[in-house]
């Protein structure tokens, strides 16, 4: 994890053709105990990991950046940055994302649901800062493993993706071109879903091929 204030770098770096993931699930909807969230984010956080995306002979940065403040108000963003620094998709969601199940206890007791509800409001008012941040760091060390490059576009799958495609021509074209790479990448923003995205050589910009559960 790197912790930066500076922008000198993201300043050289180019919009390009951006695109962004389509919110076709269900949006997130918090309960009110986000209100009542005491923690906040020191620094500007940043990590990164490289994957090939659109050029099958550099690596592409995918960087996600969380802002700082308190987590129920802060933003983060999902970046895919080109080898030549032009940013070509970005997908922007809640930073609260890297807390939002850490006041579900594992268990709750068997009774009535007066009882149940006692029991998770007990939970949650004896959480501490340290636990807030231990989750937090965790939740992000595991963040891009919402992240998934698909290995083989020729697979028969793909093929019966044609009525589900929301883009029919860059079917044809992923199924023509094996060089093209294909990511599912989580809707982070949404309370469950995502999409499997790949830069199109024809379209000159991050496409949608399907979106999933």
């Amino acid at each position: 994890m790197i912790s930066c204030n500076s922008n000198k770098k993201e300043n050289k770096i180019s919009n390009h053709q951006v695109d962004t993931l389509p919110n076709t699930s269900t949006e997130v909807v918090y309960d009110n105990s986000r209100k009542n969230l005491k923690f906040a984010i020191a620094d500007t956080i940043k990590k990164s990991n490289s994957y090939f995306f659109s050029n099958p002979d550099s690596k592409d940065l995918f960087l996600l950046i969380i802002e700082p403040g308190e987590i129920k108000n802060s933003k983060a963003k999902l970046q895919i940055i080109t080898a030549d620094n032009k940013i070509i998709y970005t997908q922007s969601f809640d930073a609260f994302y890297f807390l939002r199940e850490i006041d579900e206890p594992e268990t709750t007791p068997a009774g009535s649901q007066e009882d149940r509800e006692k029991y998770i409001e007990k939970y949650r008012n004896s959480l501490t800062q340290k636990q807030y941040q231990a989750y937090f760091n965790t939740s992000i060390a595991n963040f891009f493993g919402e992240i998934s490059p698909i290995e083989n576009n020729k697979d028969e799958n793909f093929q019966e993706f044609e009525e589900d495609s929301t883009d029919k021509d860059f079917l044809n074209e992923v199924l023509a071109d094996e060089t093209i790479k294909l990511i599912s990448i989580t809707c982070f923003g949404c309370d469950e879903g995502g999409a499997i995205i790949g830069y199109s050589k024809k379209q000159n910009k991050v496409v949608t091929l399907l979106e999933h559960d």
